[in-house]
């Protein structure tokens, strides 16, 4: 395998983005000197079970996709229980919108944005994309901006909140419970639209489901369910890779997940061929952001594995 070159990858760390609920959501953007716009953007959304977690764990993923001629894009979102569906995301939408209003300044491309996301964030990125320009869902702020993401990439999610609620554990039935606000029971609707399979629309756009063969937080069927809702839909691929729950961010497997990743964006948002080489776990040039270090390392999981 050949070494990737030193990165040239700089990030602006904590960039507010949304002001919610008293709370002042930060961004991190991750830019490479290697690379001229206009550049296509790719936000990218942790898991954590809605609960959980802060931007920084997609560390490594950004740098990788800043390498190959992206505008990275990593936020925070609001964590229940204090704060219900739909804060996060509307959140992840501000994000979203955010790049098509001032990342200018970056090189990006407006109308090239897609999202990857993991567990949580896999819903979260694929909700969006099936919610694009929902006025129900939109954030208050960048008015004219719009939520559609070109592509959408999902790590293990969870995209049915109904059929879990058929099979939940006690732990993660809570769980289920402190981010949709209540039971199946008590509030329907909230698990209906929250789950991408009963929101997905023709305007969904192409969609890869990467999910672990041996998953123990959640089944392979829920992307399962998914790729066959969106089948008639857009394109979509599904693909079981080895691993548990957090595969996206261990070693052993990272490389084919990035590089599965990178590929099907490629196709879709026609980034041109990477200037770097392959993918060896480049360290970090802190540049533009004076801010602090991601609270994770660039090989690590999520804080909490469940989602």
């Amino acid at each position: 395998m050949t070494e990737r070159a030193p990165t040239t990858v700089t990030v602006d760390r904590d960039i507010p983005f949304h002001e919610a609920a008293g709370e002042t959501l930060l961004l991190d953007v991750y830019d490479s000197t290697a690379s001229s716009g206009p550049k296509p953007v790719a936000v990218l959304v942790r898991g954590g079970g809605f609960t959980v977690g802060d931007k920084g764990e997609f560390a490594r993923h950004a740098i990788d996709l800043a390498e190959d001629g992206y505008l990275v894009v990593e936020p925070q979102y609001r964590l229940a229980p204090e704060h219900t569906f739909p804060a996060a995301l509307v959140d992840v939408k501000a994000a979203i919108e955010w790049c098509r209003a001032e990342a200018d300044a970056y090189g990006a491309d407006p109308q090239r944005v897609v999202a990857v996301g993991h567990s949580a964030g896999a819903n979260l990125v694929t909700l969006a994309a099936a919610t694009a320009d929902d006025p129900a869902f939109e954030p208050d702020l960048y008015p004219g901006a719009s939520s559609e993401l070109s592509a959408v990439v999902g790590y293990s999610g969870v995209y049915d909140f109904r059929a879990m609620a058929e099979t939940d554990d006690a732990g993660d039935a809570d769980i289920h419970r402190q981010y949709l606000g209540g039971g199946p029971e008590e509030v329907p609707e909230a698990y209906e639209l929250a789950s991408p399979v009963a929101q997905a629309t023709v305007s969904m756009p192409p969609t890869l489901l990467l999910h672990a063969e041996d998953d123990e937080v959640l089944p392979p069927a829920q992307s399962e369910l998914l790729a066959r809702t969106l089948d008639p839909l857009t394109t979509v691929a599904y693909e079981p890779v080895p691993g548990a729950h957090g595969f996206p961010f261990a070693g052993a497997f990272y490389d084919d997940v990035y590089d599965r990743t990178a590929a099907f964006l490629q196709r879709h948002v026609g980034v041109t061929d990477d200037p770097m080489g392959v993918h060896d776990g480049p360290s970090l040039d802190e540049g533009r952001g004076p801010g602090k270090p991601p609270g994770r390392g660039p090989t690590s999981g999520p804080d909490d594995p469940r989602f």
